[in-house]
Formats: structure tokens, C-alpha cells, sequence
């Protein structure tokens, strides 16, 4: 069904298609689950969310080695 709908989409852009339809299959199947797989889904989509912003920030923020130098050189004075 979902295939059929992607074929007849004029995107030219085939990630766009894969989005789409992957957002469609997980549409479908959360629409057939319990409250309590639900909100385990809602639990791990948030986790992600807040994985994706640490890694956004990881280039910027220092890393835990550097953290570490300089919690011995205060330390140490």
C-alpha cells in the first residue's frame, strides 16, 4: 500500500520518499498499539531527541578528558 503511494509521488528527490514512507509505516503500526507500548515509544523517540542535541554539541563542548585535566589542575593548587 505504502510502495503503491510512493510510486505515484512525483518527488524527485528518493530520500524524500524513504522519509516519507518510514514516517507512514511507523504511523501505521503505533496506531495498533497498547497505551503502554506507547508511551515506551514516546519514552525512546525523546531519548533520541536528547542524544541528537548532545551530538549537535559535541564538536563545541569539551570532551570529558579535557574536562578531567582540568578538575586535577584545580586540584592540585
Amino acid at each position: 500500500m505504502v510502495a503503491r503511494e510512493i510510486a505515484a509521488c512525483p518527488n524527485p528527490n528518493p530520500a524524500d520518499n524513504f522519509i516519507v514512507s518510514a514516517k507512514e509505516m511507523l504511523m501505521e503500526e503505533i496506531e495498533r498499539q497498547p497505551e503502554p507500548v506507547l508511551r515506551e515509544i514516546l519514552h525512546f523517540v525523546k531519548f533520541l531527541e536528547r542524544q541528537r542535541a548532545q551530538e549537535e554539541w559535541a564538536d563545541v563542548l569539551p570532551s570529558r578528558e579535557i574536562e578531567q585535566e582540568v578538575l586535577d589542575i584545580l586540584d592540585h593548587k
